[in-house]
């Protein structure tokens, strides 16, 4: 999830001509609000909302739709594709006082507020040739003020059959306060499609206007998992009220918080039944050393359309754990609820890996090896029950073997070292790095349980695991207290200054950057993190023959796996 802000292009569907060429729109009949900034307009009726992740919601974004389907579309590589349609709405609000001669936004240039920089952070590098737009006035039905801004461009499809299809940017800038609403609409800019969504769109836009009511004072809290659960349970109520269709749902445990615009609860309660049963049994293999209190937050898509509309993901991802936002994003698809259980089993473990270790990483061997090994378990009854492997395309083994067979296995001492990058990238498939991973922790998990042959195992590979991951801990926990001591000290020493003087900001800057690493250690703790994996390395692995071990565990692929 550290992927540059984008725009995906999972959407973009290649289709046979038949869809209408404009696909004409009406507006929906109900006004879509905002409550906490004021304002409603009416969208379309064929677009459907999105909630906003995290990247999208740090530059202001607060809400996205997508059309169910879209104008077929012709492409300068000959091919052709059908193209929905998509809006981002952004509220951008006055960056401290504004007065005099600024207090007009239209005058106060920032990269913040200005269109080009916005539709460029947003479609990256999937647009090309991006110049200055066409600008002109524009007012809604109320007479609100506003700057539309058109842009021209090309957007790539990754399809040489369709190569890059030409689009329309139309962003409108309203006025709000001191502060802006940007609407940023994408549609073909072929000129029968173009004319039709351009009016359509106007037609949205002019309904623009304020709520009789104003904008609400509610003030929600900004959370995190350690917040208490009253205020996370009231701020996570309060984000899916922001995207019609979405509810917040609770679980027994006040462990999870489940986000979903499903509406078949039987599924809702299957897959909490199976995050429970797996929490014990993370509890069991790796018990934290203090309860572990952070609730942890789920969000389970209804389609993988809504999925990837979401993460801005691509086909591949069948789902994930975000580190930055805590939170696991799943879907309901359309390989079954046996695939949808097991993905989530594994990025569960992330989750609680990522509480385990205080936000910290481990290596790539340790938690995606673990994650698949989780993944295998199924549920009978109330009960997980252990499997050798996961099931249809997840299942390792079989590519494991095949790496054997090619003699594609990457050295021991290379694969268990690797950083994350060098791991997901080792080839020879995408996901040879897991199947290398899978195969070693379970040939771990099983020896220490005393289901491997000892024609493979020795008696001191069950110190491995146990070592690697209380050494990691403990490492990690050190570098948090030394982290925390320096802030405090730092803090100590700070003079108080003078209100309004250089050395005061100076200060209190310097302050408020030691109050941070006081109070989340775990940003600040990338430089230690090279000597604490090695420490960690040199308590499991450093302990054994390492060559000796892979000449066993590589006879064991070939034989028992």
């Amino acid at each position: 999830m550290k992927q540059p802000l984008r725009l995906a292009l999972a959407a973009l569907v290649l289709v046979l001509p038949i869809a209408p060429a404009g696909l004409a729109q009406k507006l929906n009949s109900k006004f879509r609000q905002f409550p906490a900034i004021g304002v409603e307009f009416k969208s379309l009726k064929d677009f459907s909302d999105v909630p906003i992740n995290d990247r999208l919601g740090s530059l202001g974004i607060v809400g996205q739709m997508d059309a169910a389907r879209g104008p077929y579309v012709k492409g300068d590589g000959g091919g052709g594709m059908e193209y929905p349609p998509g809006l981002k709405v952004l509220h951008i609000e006055p960056e401290g006082p504004v007065t005099g001669a600024d207090e007009d936004p239209r005058k106060r240039r920032d990269t913040r507020t200005d269109a080009k920089d916005f539709v460029e952070q947003l479609f990256g590098g999937t647009i090309k040739g991006l110049k200055d737009p066409e600008v002109e006035e524009f007012r809604a039905s109320k007479g609100v003020e506003c700057e539309r801004s058109i842009f021209e461009t090309k957007r790539s499809t990754n399809s040489g059959s369709v190569g890059d299809v030409p689009i329309l940017i139309d962003v409108y800038t309203f006025l709000q306060g001191q502060g802006k609403m940007i609407f940023i609409w994408d549609y073909p800019a072929e000129s029968k499609v173009r004319k039709k969504w351009e009016g359509v769109v106007e037609k949205s836009m002019r309904s623009y206007r304020e709520m009789k009511r104003g904008a609400s004072d509610e003030v929600i809290p900004e959370v995190d998992s350690d917040s208490s659960y009253e205020d996370l349970l009231r701020a996570h109520q309060a984000d899916v009220d922001q995207t019609p269709g979405w509810q917040l749902v609770e679980t027994k445990s006040k462990r999870y918080l489940i986000k979903t615009n499903s509406d078949d609860k039987k599924d809702i309660d299957l897959v909490i039944k199976r995050l429970e049963a797996s929490r014990k049994l993370y509890e069991k293999d790796f018990p934290p050393a203090a309860p572990i209190t952070a609730v942890s937050v789920v969000r389970i898509c209804a389609t993988r359309q809504d999925f990837n509309s979401y993460g801005q993901t691509g086909g591949g991802v069948a789902g994930y754990f975000n580190p930055r936002s805590e939170e696991l994003v799943l879907f309901f698809g359309e390989s079954g609820k046996a695939l949808t259980l097991s993905v989530m089993a594994h990025e569960a473990f992330h989750q609680y890996c990522h509480f385990l270790f205080n936000r910290s990483e481990a290596h790539r061997w340790f938690d995606e090896g673990h994650g698949d090994y989780y993944g295998a378990w199924k549920m009978k009854g109330s009960k997980l029950t252990q499997e050798d492997d996961m099931a249809g395309g997840l299942a390792r083994i079989p590519e494991l073997k095949e790496m054997f067979r090619n003699g594609t296995i990457k050295p021991l001492s290379q694969h268990i070292r690797y950083s994350h990058q060098q791991w997901q990238t080792q080839g020879p498939s995408n996901v040879s790095c897991y199947a290398q991973s899978f195969g070693l922790i379970y040939f771990l998990r099983m020896g220490a349980q005393r289901k491997i042959s000892s024609k493979y195992w020795k008696k001191e590979y069950a110190e491995i695991i146990p070592n690697y991951m209380s050494t990691l801990h403990q490492g990690y926990l050190d570098a948090f207290e030394e982290i925390r001591a320096e802030a405090q000290e730092k803090l100590d020493g700070l003079d108080d200054g003078e209100e309004g003087g250089d050395r005061d900001k100076f200060d209190k800057a310097m302050a408020d950057e030691a109050q941070e690493r006081l109070d989340r250690p775990w940003d600040f703790v990338r430089p230690y993190k090279e000597d604490i994996w090695e420490e960690a390395m040199k308590a499991s692995w450093g302990q054994i023959d390492e060559d000796e071990f892979e000449e066993r565990w590589l006879e064991w692929v070939e034989n028992d796996a």
